[in-house]
């Protein structure tokens, strides 16, 4: 079924949401005990959390434990975002989250304006679910599948639906239109020995993914 709609007692919170300039993020990253340049603080990051970097191809076998992801949205971004974190909880045994952040699109000119986007980091827990656990390239193609659905593009949905995951894999792309209903981006996985390997395709992450990340890591969900 494409069409989705929120349930009335649904398990998602009601989130804060926080406008997030390039200064703030670097000042939150700071607040949070992390070295207040960028470069430092992935390096901080990297070594207290991300165990390895790994090509998304070179890991896509793996059926982790559970996975961290990052929505975005332009585009009456509260209600799809909740719509994609109720999807993602209902195929979980439990999903944390980040605070939602207000970010500008730094790729907008005068001459080519773009909305805001609003971002939100996720760890969705898979080790505990009823459901029977997916690899890392299985999660990436339901991912897509999901976005497709909240969008209300069925033919495209079920187009995705019929590829092999290494099909899919291969031809990811980034969204390029102004209007993004919803994006699903899986940063890292986390195995069940614990842990945490970044996807290198999406790697360096970007400010709003640490500040999300470091959030979770703060409040030891990802633990």
């Amino acid at each position: 079924m494409c069409s989705h709609k929120l349930s009335a007692q649904g398990s998602v919170k009601e989130v804060d949401k926080n406008s997030l300039s390039i200064t703030k993020q670097i000042t939150a990253l700071s607040h949070s005990g992390c070295l207040d340049s960028a470069k430092n603080i992935q390096e901080s990051i990297q070594q207290q959390i991300i165990s390895k970097i790994q090509p998304l191809l070179q890991i896509s076998d793996i059926t982790p434990a559970g996975y961290i992801v990052e929505l975005g949205s332009n585009q009456e971004a509260s209600y799809h975002l909740q719509q994609c974190r109720e999807v993602l909880e209902a195929q979980a045994s439990q999903a944390y989250w980040s605070t939602e952040f207000i970010n500008p699109d730094y790729t907008a000119t005068a001459a080519n304006p773009k909305p805001d986007y609003t971002n939100q980091c996720g760890y969705i827990k898979l080790n505990e679910a009823d459901q029977p656990r997916l690899t890392l390239g299985e999660l990436v193609k339901a991912s897509k599948v999901i976005e497709k659905q909240i969008q209300q593009d069925c033919y495209e949905a079920e187009k995705i639906n019929q590829l092999e995951v290494d099909e899919l894999l291969h031809s990811i792309t980034e969204p390029n239109n102004r209007v993004v209903i919803i994006d699903i981006d899986i940063l890292a996985i986390v195995t069940d020995s614990g842990e945490i390997i970044a996807v290198e395709e999406r790697y360096p992450f970007k400010n709003h993914e640490w500040v999300g990340l470091i959030e979770l890591y703060d409040s030891k969900w990802l633990f």
